[in-house]
């Protein structure tokens, strides 16, 4: 009598296990994914500040509070103040602070410069010297923004219509509130009224609500 090979498995019995293997491996893998995830958001709560950074040269230390960091990253980190430092040899040390604030991002654009016997490492070096202007162009536009800010009065003014009889300009003052000023071509009380509303009327037409700005009039009165 032929004997039976004990160790022989199907085709069906061989699909099951797989099957069966396949869904404890997802589930395995599911169940680290939600651990990591939950531990994350455990660990990053209090994490609620932003600091972007670009720092050159590329190969800088950069340590804030004593721990290294990329030269190119976002951080999310706790917010307060921070020691930074950025480091390379033949270059001037960076020592500073960082204010991180909730909610916010914070921007640390910096580039070292270099000792005198190093002095055309930039020259020399196109990426390098592609990523100082990088961070020169943004902290310009950072400086440009916190000065003027995104606000539509500084796309219409300053504004001059000697016909009309005004003339706008906009400026921050000390607490960086806008203050818009208008000048009045007049030397005349009983025009003052009539101009004034043809200023307020030029800003209004150029979608800019009166009541939320400081407004100062000026005349040669």
């Amino acid at each position: 009598m032929k004997k039976e090979n004990l160790f022989r498995f199907d085709s069906n019995t061989k699909q099951k296990k797989f099957v069966k293997y396949s869904l404890i491996f997802l589930i395995a893998v599911f169940i680290g994914i939600f651990i990591y995830s939950t531990a994350s958001l455990i660990i990053n709560a209090d994490k609620t500040a932003t600091i972007e950074v670009l720092v050159a040269p590329s190969d800088s230390t950069l340590t804030i509070d004593g721990r290294n960091f990329p030269t190119k990253t976002t951080i999310r980190i706790k917010p307060g103040t921070y020691s930074v430092k950025i480091e390379k040899d033949g270059f001037i040390s960076y020592n500073n602070s960082i204010t991180a604030e909730d909610k916010k991002t914070v921007y640390l654009y910096e580039y070292l410069n270099e000792e005198d016997e190093n002095g055309t490492f930039y020259q020399n070096n196109e990426e390098e010297n592609q990523r100082t202007q990088q961070i020169y162009d943004k902290k310009a536009d950072l400086f440009h923004e916190e000065y003027t800010g995104t606000d539509n009065i500084w796309n219409i003014t300053p504004y001059d219509n000697y016909n009309q009889g005004y003339r706008i300009f906009a400026e921050k003052d000390d607490n960086k509130k806008i203050l818009v000023n208008i000048y009045l071509y007049t030397c005349s009380d009983s025009k003052i009224e009539d101009l004034k509303t043809k200023a307020l009327n030029y800003l209004k037409e150029n979608n800019i609500n009166p009541e939320n700005y400081a407004i100062e009039y000026s005349s040669c009165l």
